[in-house]
């Protein structure tokens, strides 16, 4: 009979086969110091231990079941004398089982009855003489007797806790995420960042014409990236940082006789967010507090629909990712593993068949191969990803070049990324068009080389996957790959192209924000 690994740790086999093992042991040590009374004792603590491995319905039946084991174990180890201490291990093992399943109280008792009846039974055994020296002993083990139900209560008292504590946090989440489903349906903007900056830039943009303006958001390493906009200089990044440190507004004066504000974003006391408002000078004095004022109320009421759209955004990153590497599991421990067997399984049968069913076996052999290559590529591109060690450019630096050495292509990587990172969004998002590009490249292309530039220049970002294959077939600018890329191009707010390439192959080009030079190409 196969037993699982979950059955014997968390079930009952496991503490019966310690008691066997603590009652062989034992009953050795008994015999060899003195085997005429061992047999007796042994007997009856087998018959105790039967007893407590069947199981009894409910709570109050088991509690009853370990009190009852514990007692006539005591019983039993104290008619022996002092040398039935070789059976004290299956007593603690008892009281502590009772006070994992009655508690702190249960096990304090559980202890005490123990060593109560133990003690009970050395009196029967021992002559008055002998008694105050046989008794030294038993009041020490009768103390930690009583210690070790007291621990089996206090770990079922933390294993419950973290239970509710579980429960709790699963019920939460559902009651939550319930109320969040209701509420996005109704939102007249969405719960997407981008959008929700592009909003309150292009507000702000009415209340004060010819300004930039600039929304940053802190990433998941700590550091301002600029969500909408660009970022200014050294001076407008410090007034940047301690708007967002001290939760007030910050402004100054520019170079040119213009000013700086800077607007700090809250969901209530919480800073999410920081809004650069920067104004030349023939457009900063004209009824300035009057435009403060309106500014800051303007960003009020964004603060709230920008925080719920950043916490629902990161949501949904954990999301994805906990998806996607759930994925990559499945398809290598399912999938691969299976066509992996079935290639062995060939190689096999070409060695004893006819040379003509050889042949063909061998060509199977060789697509089930290539399929496999296919599965691993894809649970590479399904565990790739950014964070706060890896980049875009990183990220897709590994990815190419990893797909450069398990096929024909000969891969050109030319990066830029200067100091600034995009949100970890909109990094993810471009990653996965790119990725998407190169997949089409590898399997539909029929190219020998590939060029893979990336530019990033937060918040303005682009990317350019090229290729010298067969170029762009009838059904491929409407395929689910190229739909799926410009959906993701656009909810980062960016352009999707796929273009001929001169001299033959395709183009694949995604940018966010304006860009009058996008490079040489090839």
């Amino acid at each position: 009979m196969h037993v699982s690994r979950e059955e014997l740790v968390d079930g009952p086999l496991l503490p019966l086969i310690i008691r066997g093992v603590l009652l062989a042991v034992g009953t050795a040590l008994l015999s060899s110091a003195d085997p005429a009374t061992a047999l007796g004792p042994s007997l009856a603590l087998l018959i105790i231990l039967a007893f407590a491995a069947i199981p009894l319905p409910g709570t109050t039946g088991r509690v009853l079941q370990a009190f009852a084991e514990g007692g006539l174990l005591a019983l039993v180890i104290g008619s022996v004398g002092m040398a039935g201490g070789v059976f004290l291990p299956l007593l603690l093992l008892s009281v502590f089982t009772a006070g994992q399943r009655g508690g702190l109280t249960v096990g304090a008792v559980a202890g005490f009855v123990g060593s109560l009846f133990w003690s009970l039974g050395i009196l029967s055994t021992t002559s008055a003489s002998q008694l105050g020296d046989e008794l030294r002993e038993p009041l020490l083990w009768a103390v930690l007797l009583v210690a070790t139900g007291t621990i089996g209560g206090w770990v079922r008292r933390l294993t419950l806790q973290n239970e509710t504590f579980s429960d709790r946090a699963y019920e939460d989440a559902f009651r939550l995420l319930t109320e969040l489903q209701s509420v996005a349906r109704n939102l007249s903007l969405g719960l997407d960042p981008t959008t929700l900056g592009h909003t309150l830039a292009d507000a702000v943009g009415e209340l004060a014409p010819g300004s930039t303006r600039t929304v940053s958001i802190r990433t998941g390493e700590g550091r301002l990236a600029p969500l909408v906009g660009r970022p200014g200089s050294t001076d407008d990044l410090r007034s940047t940082e301690t708007a967002w440190t001290s939760g007030e507004r910050v402004s100054t004066a520019t170079p040119d006789g213009g000013r700086h504000d800077v607007f700090p974003v809250r969901m209530g006391r919480q800073v999410v967010a920081v809004l650069d408002v920067r104004r030349p000078g023939d457009q900063a004095s004209p009824a300035a507090p009057v435009l403060l004022a309106d500014i800051e109320e303007v960003v009020s009421k964004v603060g709230p629909k920008l925080a719920a759209a950043l916490v629902f955004d990161e949501v949904r990153q954990l999301a994805t990712v906990d998806e996607r590497l759930r994925l990559a599991r499945e398809i290598h421990d399912g999938i691969a593993q299976e066509l992996a067997s079935v290639g062995y399984l060939l190689d096999d049968l070409a060695g004893r068949v006819p040379d003509e069913a050889a042949d063909e076996l061998r060509s199977l052999r060789s697509h089930v191969r290539r399929v496999v290559g296919e599965l691993r590529l894809s649970i590479f591109d399904l565990r790739s990803g950014v964070d706060d060690s890896i980049g875009l450019g990183t990220a897709l630096s590994e990815h190419v070049q990893r797909v450069g050495q398990q096929s024909d292509l000969v891969v050109h990587t030319v990066l830029d990324e200067h100091g600034e990172r995009l949100p970890a969004g909109v990094e993810v998002e471009l990653l996965r068009v790119a990725q998407e590009a190169v997949t089409n490249v590898r399997k539909h292309a029929q190219a020998s080389n590939m060029w893979v530039e990336c530019t990033v220049d937060a918040p303005r970002a682009w990317i350019r996957i090229a290729d010298d294959g067969v170029g762009l077939q009838p059904a491929r600018p409407q395929s689910m790959g190229s739909r799926g890329m410009r959906e993701r191009a656009r909810r980062v707010g960016g352009d999707l192209a796929v273009t001929d390439r001169p001299g033959g192959g395709t183009v694949v080009e995604v940018s966010i924000g304006d860009w009058d030079d996008e490079g040489s190409g090839a």
